[in-house]
């Protein structure tokens, strides 16, 4: 309920309009505002192709939100409650580990070396390697019963007959709305993402042939292979951002692992069982 008020509270005009004068204020919202240099650093864990105008409006309406909500919350004396500090200040302390690990792991700037990239390019082939493709026409017709195998079969005969126009008769007879509105067409499917039935009878065919109707799960199907993709390698010059972000990914884990490894040599960790079974205790006492 309270995420669906916030979402709610979201689409609301800011209460006043940023003036002119205020060359650093993205947002405002009543006395609360959000500050160029706030809005930086908000921006920058955006990927720079989401950073369009749209998603840095909604990100500064509720940002601004936010801070207005915090800003009510403290004048209320809402985070001097015990409980609540207790929450700001584990947060806080996590947000510091989490700054200083991502410091800590942070491999150096030339990592991977190309060496290691090409070899990682060759060991990945098969994850590179995109899966053949068929841009597919269909006409639908539901149900699975004698009566729609029937009515499948009728259709094919008319799609198949010389001079047939596919489109013309997925637009009036296919049961499939939205495909029967573009002349039956689908567009482009892997075939990974296929059912075996339609996988097969699509490897089966030859451009610009009609098959015969397929059974699927709700009904039949009437196919017509427009295109085909075989198989393709991605090229190397493509794979590596992907490479190189997995790659810094692992060697940051590593990284991690080591240093923590390391900390606890230096400083193993002590557990009191015995205070850690009352604690226990305590709480199927009080459920």
């Amino acid at each position: 309920m309270r995420r669906a008020l916030l979402s709610s509270l979201l689409v609301l005009p800011l209460s006043l309009p940023v003036l002119a004068g205020d060359v650093d204020v993205v947002a405002r919202m009543g006395e609360s505002t959000l500050s160029l240099a706030e809005m930086r650093p908000l921006l920058e864990q955006l990927p720079a192709e989401a950073r369009t105008p749209d998603a840095m409006d909604r990100l500064a309406r509720t940002e601004v939100l936010r801070k207005r909500i915090a800003a009510e919350a403290r004048r209320q004396a809402f985070d001097q409650k015990p409980e609540v500090a207790a929450l700001m200040a584990r947060a806080a302390e996590q947000a510091l580990v989490t700054a200083y690990m991502n410091q800590i792991a942070r491999p150096a700037a030339d990592y991977p070396p190309e060496t290691l990239l090409k070899q990682a390019y060759e060991d990945n082939k098969p994850s590179l390697t995109t899966s053949p493709q068929y841009r597919v026409s269909q006409i639908y017709v539901a149900g699975r019963d004698a009566k729609a195998a029937r009515q499948a079969e009728d259709l094919y005969r008319q799609a198949t007959q010389k001079k047939a126009d596919f489109a013309d008769i997925a637009r009036k007879s296919s049961q499939h709305k939205a495909s029967a509105e573009r002349g039956g067409d689908m567009g482009w499917l892997a075939e990974k993402d296929l059912v075996p039935a339609i996988r097969e009878a699509l490897a089966g065919l030859k451009k610009g042939e009609v098959g015969k109707p397929v059974l699927g799960t709700e009904g039949y199907h009437i196919l017509r292979l427009e295109e085909r993709k075989e198989a393709e390698l991605l090229p190397f010059d493509k794979a590596r951002p992907l490479l190189v972000q997995n790659l810094r990914l692992r060697k940051a884990r590593e990284i991690e692992a080591a240093y923590l490894d390391a900390l606890q040599a230096q400083s193993p960790v002590a557990v009191n069982g015995i205070a850690l079974g009352e604690l226990g205790r305590d709480g199927r006492k009080n459920p």
